[in-house]
């Protein structure tokens, strides 16, 4: 007996899986985030090379500006993106109605608008940031922290590859190499203390 078309069982087509896009506030605050750590890395390693290269005495009016260069830097970025993203955006969108867009270019324009707002919204927010000298003052004072601690690491493994033993025939020689390490780990050490202790007033 032959089964009529009405019974037949419809199989409905697999149904795309939906992907969750972020929204603009939780992307601007993630780029924020990243960019204020790019900023105080650089700071950072300013500092260490200030210290243990040029010998130069730290100078926290010097690191704000350092800080806010960066970040004026990147709010100018991101700026420049906005303005790409902004005529690829235009350059798909050109349709007014977008009736002759494909599935794919009206994917393509809701992104560009997305990135559209997040590029603009973190060009404001790095701008307030490098206005505001209370927050650059912090930034600048966790990267000089930051830089404390890495140059007691590298001290310490220095001093780890300076070990001898009395035993060896080069130990006079070796021993006063090392105690002139020694005085150099000191300065270090009591410079980057004195910069903690005294942020606003260290001779790093």
């Amino acid at each position: 007996m032959r089964r009529s078309r009405s019974s037949r069982r419809i199989v409905a087509p697999p149904e795309k899986p939906r992907v969750d896009v972020p929204s603009v506030d939780r992307m601007a605050d993630e780029g924020f985030l990243i960019a204020l750590s790019a900023v105080r890395m650089a700071v950072k390693n300013d500092i260490i090379i200030g210290a243990l290269r040029d010998h130069i005495d730290y100078d926290p009016a010097r690191y704000a500006a350092t800080a806010r260069d960066e970040l004026g830097l990147l709010a100018r970025q991101n700026e420049e993106y906005a303005e790409r993203v902004g005529g690829m955006r235009k350059e798909v969108g050109k349709n007014r109605w977008g009736f002759d867009l494909t599935e794919d270019q009206r994917g393509d324009l809701a992104q560009y608008s997305l990135r559209l707002q997040v590029h603009k919204r973190l060009t404001l927010a790095l701008d307030t940031e490098a206005a505001d000298e209370d927050h650059v003052a912090h930034l600048v004072e966790r990267a000089q922290r930051e830089a404390s601690e890495e140059i007691r690491d590298a001290v310490s493994t220095r001093l780890i590859s300076l070990a001898i033993d009395p035993r060896e025939a080069e130990y006079a020689e070796r021993r006063a190499d090392r105690l002139d390490m020694f005085l150099l780990v000191d300065l270090a050490l009591l410079k980057a203390s004195h910069a903690e202790s005294n942020p606003g007033h260290s001779d790093y």
